[in-house]
């Protein structure tokens, strides 16, 4: 698995694919590997974890040089490797040369083309030029197209090639290691766990929130990675009902905020299935998502829907004693249900 930042998860959706997935096909007696950005990693360079080989770039997986990283990263691992799973895009330019290569070794090259970067308004005009002919050289050289929600479908270029696989959530619920002691607020509070940007609507959480009667908001994220999320922090940071975290990846601090919180506000509105709220479906909580295709493809009827801050607030007010029952998506969103999808998809 290359193109993400790496394991363990430091990051984002790929990330959390290759962390608790690659370990479920070590298992089954493949040999895996998956590359880092070893920028990210300097605390810990073992090669090995969880039975699956880290190798680690010396090159951002991220930003301007992630077409670099993957190129790097491609020629690092596909001589030997029998399946080459590409996670997004952003190295399309290169895909070409993977096909060549990958018909000169016998393998087999897949593409996860993660949420359909061109189409992040985070990125301007000329970034989703790039970006859209990277999904398209990517999709048209790879042998096989894995999208991550039925509801990008309507993206996929050849759909005879493509096959769905989601994103796993059951790991979720494994509160191993980390502090005993709670990290949440006393009592009733709200929860979102996600990176800052704009397509995540954070600003309208945080003021549906506010007009809301709901005592406390644990809103964790990488707030000094942007201008967006620094200047939230900074309009926010008097507000005596927020509580502003830094990322959290320990899973046992993570297990205690879902477990702890009454509800989970899930403002994503591009992409396709976003690994925080597929995490939060294994948890009882109320869920309250931002009204779009790919959300509801993920919850279904178990969440409640919003388009504004006071949509929001009145959902929340609300407050439903009981969700929907979930069982049918936490059967869908298994690892092991994950790992048949992927390994059928690998025998396409």
């Amino acid at each position: 698995m290359i193109g993400s930042v790496g394991i363990p998860n430091r990051y984002g959706g790929p990330e959390a694919f290759a962390e608790n997935i690659s370990p479920r096909l070590a298992s089954k007696g493949f040999r895996v590997t998956v590359t880092c950005d070893k920028s990210r990693y300097v605390d810990d360079l073992s090669p090995e974890i969880n039975g699956v080989r880290r190798v680690f770039i010396p090159i951002n997986a991220n930003g301007a040089l992630s077409p670099l990283h993957d190129l790097v990263a491609f020629l690092r691992v596909a001589p030997t490797s029998e399946y080459v799973l590409v996670l997004g895009v952003s190295g399309g330019i290169f895909f070409p040369l993977f096909r060549l290569v990958c018909m000169l070794t016998g393998s087999k090259l897949l593409v996860n083309i993660d949420g359909v970067e061109w189409r992040r308004p985070k990125f301007g005009r000329f970034g989703k030029s790039i970006l859209y002919w990277s999904d398209f050289l990517a999709q048209r050289f790879t042998h096989t197209v894995i999208y991550d929600n039925l509801a990008l479908k309507e993206y996929v270029r050849y759909p005879a090639k493509a096959v769905c696989v989601e994103y796993s959530g059951d790991h979720a619920l494994l509160a191993c290691g980390g502090e005993s002691a709670p990290i949440g607020s006393d009592g009733e509070y709200a929860l979102t766990i996600c990176r800052i940007e704009p397509e995540n609507n954070c600003d309208v959480l945080i003021e549906g929130f506010l007009k809301s009667s709901i005592p406390s908001y644990v809103f964790v994220g990488n707030w000094s990675r942007s201008e967006y999320g620094e200047a939230l922090r900074r309009r926010y940071s008097n507000e005596p009902r927020l509580r502003l975290l830094d990322p959290i990846y320990d899973r046992a601090k993570l297990f205690q905020l879902r477990s702890r919180c009454t509800a989970y506000l899930h403002g994503h509105s591009v992409g396709g299935t976003n690994p925080s709220l597929v995490e939060i479906l294994f948890f009882d909580c109320g869920i309250y998502c931002w009204d779009c295709s790919f959300n509801r493809v993920t919850a279904g009827d178990t969440a409640s829907y919003f388009g504004s801050s006071g949509e929001l607030a009145t959902r929340l007010d609300a407050r439903p004693a009981h969700q929907a029952d979930r069982a049918t998506e936490r059967r869908r969103y298994t690892a092991d249900a994950i790992v048949a999808k992927l390994l059928r998809a690998i025998d396409a």
